[in-house]
């Protein structure tokens, strides 16, 4: 594994570890570089604050489960798969929903499922043309 992947993935078990035990909320990145002995400076050069590694944390856990979702015939397996992962999960991912705001998980997911869809309406729609009101609709 290279260096950087293996600075990220330390800093991502690190973070799911203190999810554990107390809220992302009151989790700070000192308490994240202090938890896994690495330096604070370092934190910021792999990610902006710890909402981008919550979604570090999710993007590159779930991409086996997310390549099922472009195979139309599949998909529905893939998003069982994605659930039993979260579900293995339950306590990172409660408390990585249940933090609100700008650069959260749960906005992070909204946009990923926003655009899943809207990739499948445009393979399934082909070159019919779906009137944008539709579309926001669905």
């Amino acid at each position: 594994m290279a260096d950087s992947a293996l600075t990220k993935r330390v800093l991502g078990d690190s973070l799911k570890e203190l999810m554990q035990k107390k809220p992302l909320a009151k989790i700070s990145v000192g308490d994240i570089t202090s938890h896994c002995d690495i330096n604070r400076q370092t934190f910021y050069y792999h990610f902006k604050d710890k909402y981008d590694l919550v979604n570090w944390i999710y993007s590159s856990e779930t991409i086996p489960y997310m390549t099922s979702f472009s195979d139309k015939a599949h998909w529905a397996d893939g998003m069982c798969d994605l659930c039993l992962y979260m579900q293995q999960n339950k306590k990172f991912y409660i408390n990585a929903l249940s933090t609100p705001g700008q650069n959260s998980f749960q906005e992070y997911l909204t946009d990923f499922l926003f655009d899943l869809i809207l990739s499948l309406l445009d393979e399934l729609c082909g070159e019919r043309k779906v009137d944008q009101r539709d579309l926001d609709f669905i």
